[in-house]
């Protein structure tokens, strides 16, 4: 069978210390939180959120997480299914999530800083039992529900019970519902299970080789599919995940905030990477990023040149291809001796158990290289929320 042309660069995309711990498929048949718990197990003293004004180990996180989820389990009854997550982009906010999950629940994401109607609009269409907050935001999240039973204030759970609880969820039960920018119309909750979620971590972790030494940057939002990818890319392999909100503090202080964290994966949509470069000096030592990660948009020759010129001689370049219902479909390798005839970069090659063919109007599969992109998986999405229509 024919190599791929990227074969060469996947090769050497592991860490520098060549530590790497392959992600099994035999893993993928569990909950979230059940690989979560094995990894704060193995690494109970690594750092697993570090921010500007917190740093958790996996033990700190996991503890965080289980008083969070007996005191979800206090205020909701076991028929109640989501939770609503509205939380700033810090550590905390990922305890909340863990938490949400670890009580059986699916967690249903919150951006503080979008609209109000948007928000509003959300709760109303999922009909959250429960909002877990914190102080900052305790005022937001009491304008968006009528009883204030409803509302859970994270920095006063202090006392709860800290043991793992007993798992609760199973493999095809949802674990997040995230909604679309509804730039067509109403936004829509995209469904994901817990197994899903795992392939699609398994496939990131093997095509990427994410190890403990790791430290992720996490420059999206949490309530979208990108800060999903990275939350989870780096708590199922026990590496470091890095908050860094964009919308607050902006692009000046990115290049030292990378250096000074030892980010070793960076990951962004190209329109923010452009950004990013634009302000650099080019004096910048980005000598610990080995991987540059771009999605969610077209990646252009322009992008291949500004990387070329700003980052490491071993640093890789890697564009995706992917979507919220699927999780990752393609991806290419790219380094700095790789060659780009054309104006947009490769989106590259299958991951494993995924079939993308085109399709005509009739859902026929065609030949040439005209029609819809269709996805065949045992790992998509089960649906849009309260949408059986689509």
């Amino acid at each position: 069978m024919q190599g791929r042309a990227d074969d060469s660069v996947r090769a050497k995309c592991f860490h520098r210390t060549g530590a790497f711990i392959e992600f099994p498929q035999g893993e993928i048949d569990q909950s979230i939180p059940q690989r979560f718990e094995k990894i704060v197990r193995q690494f109970p003293d690594r750092t697993a959120v570090k921010s500007r004004r917190h740093r958790l180990t996996y033990r700190d996180l996991n503890r965080l997480a289980n008083q969070t989820a007996h005191a979800v389990l206090s205020a909701c009854d076991d028929e109640s299914r989501s939770v609503a997550v509205l939380m700033e982009h810090d550590a905390p906010v990922i305890g909340a999530i863990m938490g949400a999950l670890k009580a059986g629940k699916f967690y249903v994401p919150l951006d503080p800083s979008l609209p109000h109607a948007r928000s509003q609009c959300i709760l109303d269409d999922v009909q959250a039992e429960l909002i877990i907050t914190n102080a900052s935001h305790l005022s937001l999240a009491k304008s968006l529900v009528k009883s204030p039973s409803r509302l859970l204030n994270i920095d006063e759970i202090g006392n709860r019970l800290d043991m793992d609880p007993p798992v609760r969820a199973q493999p095809d039960d949802l674990c997040w519902v995230t909604y679309t920018s509804g730039s067509t119309g109403k936004p829509k909750g995209v469904m994901q299970t817990h197994r899903n979620v795992l392939h699609f971590m398994m496939n990131y972790t093997n095509g990427l080789h994410i190890c403990a030494q790791d430290r992720l940057t996490l420059l999206y939002s949490f309530s979208v599919n990108g800060g999903a990818h990275d939350i989870f890319a780096a708590l199922f392999n026990g590496a470091t995940l890095c908050p860094y909100d964009l919308k607050t503090e902006g692009f000046a202080g990115l290049a030292q905030w990378l250096t000074d964290e030892k980010i070793t994966i960076y990951h962004s949509v190209p329109t923010v990477f452009r950004q990013f470069t634009a302000s650099l000096t080019g004096a910048e030592d980005f000598r610990d990023i080995r991987i540059v990660r771009l999605g969610g948009e077209p990646v252009y020759s322009r992008d291949l040149t500004l990387f070329k010129k700003h980052f490491p001689n071993d640093c890789i370049l890697v564009n995706r291809l992917g979507s919220s219902e699927t999780g990752s479909l393609r991806m290419f390798f790219v380094d700095k001796e790789t060659e780009i005839w054309g104006n947009l970069i490769p989106v590259g090659y299958a991951v494993a158990d995924n079939d993308v063919m085109l399709v005509d109007d009739s859902g026929g599969q065609v030949a040439g290289d005209e029609g819809e992109i269709a996805v065949r998986s045992r790992y998509v999405s089960p649906g849009y929320w309260n949408r059986p229509d689509l």
